[in-house]
Parts: C-alpha cells; sequence; structure tokens
C-alpha cells in the first residue's frame, strides 16, 4: 500500500495512535487505486484466518479472482460478493459496499438530528474540520509550529489564538475560517515565539491581546495592549495600552498577568508591570488603577473565579529558596482595593471555587492536601488527599471534582471538599490537555487531536476518536483546552487547527 500511496494503512503523528490503530482502528485506504483495492482490503482482515495466504494472493492479483473461504471463516463483504470474472470490474463490489456504508451513515446522523430537541447544537451546524489563515505581515514570516493556546464561543463563532495568532475566527456550524489577525502587527525584529491567547469572549465580543516588538536604542521594547474584537467580523472595538517599555508585562492570562471579571478585562499595567488595572468591557477606558503590594519581594498573579478577582502573592526572601507565604485578596472590583485578605503558609495558587469555597493547590512539589476558602467567611480549610498526585500531573476542577491528568492519560478525580477519591481511569491519550465537562460527561484530547470521553460519574472510557494528520506535527507539551457549546465540542489540535464534533454521535 505503502508503495502505492506514500502512506500506510494505520500511520498516525504518535506511535501510541498507531499501535491502537493496527489492533482496533479502520484503515485508511483513501488513495488506494480501485484495481488494488480488493486486495489491500483482504490482507488487512483483523482476523489472521480472514487474510489470504500467500497462494491465495499470488492467484488473486495473477487472475483477478477472489480465495475461497476457507471453513471458520468469518464472512466478509468481498467474500460474500460473487467475484467478478475479469481484473478491470473488481472495483464494483467495494465501490457497492461503500455507498451502502454511506447510506447507513447518513441515515444515522439524520436520525440523530431528527431526534435532538432544538438548541442542542449550534444552528445548521455539521462535522467539520479546519486550518486558521496565516495573518502573518513578516516579509520572511516563520512557519507555523504550534497549536492554539485556547478557544472561546459567542454568537455564531469560535474565536481561537496562540501560536503568534491575536485571534481568528472559525464559524461554528461549518467552521469556515473568515478573519485571522496577528499578535504583532508590524514586522516581527524580535521573534520572542508563541504569543496569544483568548482572554474572554462574550456578547458577540472577544477580548484579546496584542504586542508591538521593537528595538529602540539597541534595547528591546515592548508595547502590549489588550483590545476587545468584534467576533463575527475582526474589526477593533477598541484597544488599551498597558504597558510599554522594556519591562513591560504581557497581559496573558495563561501567565496569571490579566483575567477576565463582568465589568471588563483586570490586567497588569504600567512600563514595569508594577500595576494592575480594569479596563471597561465597553470603551476600554481604565476604571481604577492600583500598585501591586511591595513589587521587590512578591510575585502577584490575578486570578479569577465565580466572577470575582483576586490577587494571589507570594513572599519570597532572598536568602530562602521556598516562599514565605501566600496571601489571597478578593479585589472590590468598584474600587480595586482588596475586600479581604487571607494569608496562607507555602506556595499556593488558586485553581477555581466550588460550593461556595475556593480551591487552593501548592505550586511545587507533589499534591498532598487541597486548601479551601470561604468566600463568605473567610474561614480556611485544610483537607488530606486520599493519596498525593506528583507534581507532574495537571489539576483541573470541573463540576465539583478535582481532576488531576498525567502525561500517560491516566485521570484521577477527588472531591475537594474531603479528598476522597472517586475514580481512577486510563484515558488512552497520550499528553492530554486541560480536560472540559458536560454533565455527563469528560473530556479530553492530545496534541495530535485524539480524543477520549470519560463518564463523569464513574471514570468509565465510554468512546474515542483517533486522532488527525491534517493538522500537522506540532511540538506541543500537552493538548489544547477545549470548548463545548452545546453538544458541539471543538477540538483544536495540530498546528492552528480545530475540529467539532457533536458528542451525541460518540
Amino acid at each position: 500500500m505503502y508503495a502505492a500511496t506514500g502512506h500506510g494503512p494505520f500511520d498516525s503523528p504518535s506511535p501510541y495512535e498507531t499501535a491502537l490503530r493496527v489492533v482496533d482502528g479502520t484503515p485508511e485506504l483513501d488513495g488506494v487505486p480501485p484495481e488494488l483495492l480488493p486486495f489491500v482490503q483482504l490482507c488487512l482482515e483483523k482476523s489472521p484466518a480472514a487474510r489470504p495466504t500467500t497462494g491465495e494472493l499470488l492467484a488473486l492479483l495473477r487472475d483477478g479472482r477472489l480465495p475461497e473461504p476457507r471453513a471458520g471463516d468469518a464472512p466478509t463483504v468481498s467474500q460474500n460478493t460473487p467475484p467478478p470474472r475479469r481484473r478491470r470490474r473488481l472495483w464494483l463490489a467495494p465501490a457497492a459496499g461503500a455507498l451502502a456504508l454511506a447510506a447507513l451513515a447518513a441515515l444515522t446522523l439524520t436520525l440523530t438530528s431528527d431526534e435532538a430537541r432544538p438548541g442542542n447544537v449550534p444552528a445548521g451546524w455539521q462535522p467539520w474540520r479546519g486550518k486558521s489563515k496565516d495573518p502573518g505581515v513578516d516579509k520572511e514570516p516563520t512557519t507555523p509550529d504550534g497549536p492554539f493556546t485556547r478557544c472561546a464561543a459567542t454568537g455564531t463563532s469560535l474565536v481561537c489564538a496562540g501560536d503568534d495568532v491575536m485571534a481568528t475566527r472559525f464559524a461554528l456550524a461549518d467552521g469556515r475560517n473568515t478573519w485571522a489577525r496577528p499578535v504583532d502587527a508590524t514586522a516581527d525584529e524580535l521573534g520572542l515565539g508563541d504569543q496569544g491567547t483568548v482572554l474572554a469572549a462574550r456578547h458577540g465580543r472577544v477580548f484579546v491581546y496584542g504586542s508591538d516588538d521593537r528595538t529602540v536604542r539597541d534595547e528591546n521594547y515592548y508595547r502590549y495592549t489588550v483590545q476587545a474584537l468584534d467576533a463575527g467580523t475582526g474589526e477593533v472595538l477598541w484597544s488599551t495600552v498597558t504597558g510599554d517599555g522594556p519591562e513591560a508585562s504581557e497581559p496573558n492570562s495563561e501567565l496569571g498577568y490579566a483575567v477576565a471579571v463582568p465589568e471588563g478585562i483586570v490586567a497588569v499595567h504600567g512600563p514595569k508591570g508594577q500595576q494592575y488595572a480594569l479596563l471597561d468591557a465597553d470603551d476600554g477606558e481604565v476604571r481604577w488603577k492600583h500598585p501591586l503590594p511591595d513589587p521587590d519581594t512578591r510575585i502577584c498573579l490575578l486570578r479569577g473565579a465565580a466572577g470575582q478577582a483576586y490577587l494571589v502573592c507570594q513572599k519570597w526572601s532572598f536568602d530562602d529558596e521556598d516562599a514565605d507565604g501566600t496571601s489571597v485578596a478578593q479585589l472590590d472590583l468598584a474600587t480595586g482595593r482588596p475586600r479581604w485578605t487571607v494569608d496562607l503558609d507555602g506556595e499556593m495558587d488558586i485553581v477555581g471555587q466550588t460550593g461556595g469555597r475556593l480551591v487552593l493547590l501548592p505550586t511545587a512539589g507533589a499534591h498532598r492536601a487541597v486548601t479551601l476558602i470561604d468566600a463568605d467567611s473567610h474561614i480556611v480549610t485544610t483537607v488530606g488527599l486520599a493519596e498525593p498526585q506528583p507534581e507532574a500531573s495537571t489539576p483541573t476542577l470541573l463540576r465539583g471534582r478535582l481532576c488531576y491528568t498525567r502525561p500517560s492519560g491516566s485521570v484521577r478525580a477527588f472531591a475537594p471538599e474531603d479528598g476522597r477519591r472517586l475514580w481512577e481511569s486510563n484515558s488512552t491519550v497520550e499528553s492530554p490537555g486541560p480536560p472540559v465537562a458536560s454533565a455527563t460527561h469528560l473530556y479530553l484530547v492530545s496534541p495530535s487531536g485524539r480524543l477520549a470521553a470519560l463518564d463523569l460519574r464513574t471514570g468509565r472510557v465510554t468512546a474515542t476518536l483517533e486522532g488527525r494528520d491534517d493538522g500537522g506535527t506540532a511540538e506541543a507539551g500537552a493538548g489544547a483546552p477545549l470548548t463545548l457549546v452545546g453538544d458541539a465540542l471543538y477540538v483544536p489540535y495540530g498546528i492552528r487547527s480545530v475540529y467539532s464534533v457533536d458528542v451525541r454521535a460518540l
């Protein structure tokens, strides 16, 4: 087959997925000449007894006759079809079988669509996959080499960012890529690498950041902006400078330097990133601005949970490699000043909120306990995990469950309120990214787009989809975050690529 098409029947960007395809997958036979297709299909039968012997294969190639079924063979489409007498007609049987399968698939999809409740997928939705156009402005642009950092949906748009793309828009229904903007609208002099993320998307707008990187008087100089774009057209509705100078900080939510709230975007501000400010969602105006506490001895991050903004600061001394403690302050979004502050031992960070309590975990070392802060009373509670989780695992808080994913594909779910282990599962997905959850299932994906659905209650793997080859091979450490709109799941993968699937069909 390789000699005829240039690829194998089970090729995949991942050796793990290749092995799975050999055992359970359907071979990819696109490009096989019609006159060779029956031979290849027979040689790829899963059951060894159903595959032709070398003598039968030689006879088939010489005479164009299918081998006679052997006793105990499982019936196949080709064996149940009367063998053609002339080799040039061998394509008829496989073609008829393919048409029958296509008709069955179409019938199944139609029934699924007719029985679905209105609104479970976006209007006019169909399965799609697409790749962003290149928005680069350089005369010699760098070859795209990474996945999107994050995508978000609003209105009829899925907007994604990352790999130096400030934002690019796919239609939710059919994946049409209608516009794309670069992070840096001027020629890239510094080559800072992968930048870009979606800060928020709502009411037909998407909030992102831009970067103007250049050299001024032999010194690297940065100008960062937070921008609001019309998600449908890509039009810039407003753009506000947050940092301008050689020590300006990138207002990136992945780094903890920006967070979205209903009122707008709270971001680091100033030429040295030593302030934080609220940019109004409507016009980008700075509503208030305050200095970060003691920037010489504290590392502060902006975090969000349940529509509130928090300032999480770790205090460090020059004589100690470990943090002296962590302070967590909830910000009053009307003034920007702390409503309350709680001091904790060790290095901690917020991973989310559930049951009215913030959930915090250590930022270094194994996770042995969960710290909870009541958002109203500010009472601190610490509960031990049923078993320690290694530093290499990634925690995500989803629907009241604290889920740890590992590069091997292992997933463990805990109850954050008491540390109980709820379940453990092997997702079969290598290097999974942060999962997303519906009311019933948890979904996670590999960098190549291999998808797994797990029962949220038991952790049982209920469905998988193979990875994709068309997105290229991204040099990414883990899969990208997923976006779920009703029952339509949007999966970033490969290099600046996305596909969509109806989870009811998994």
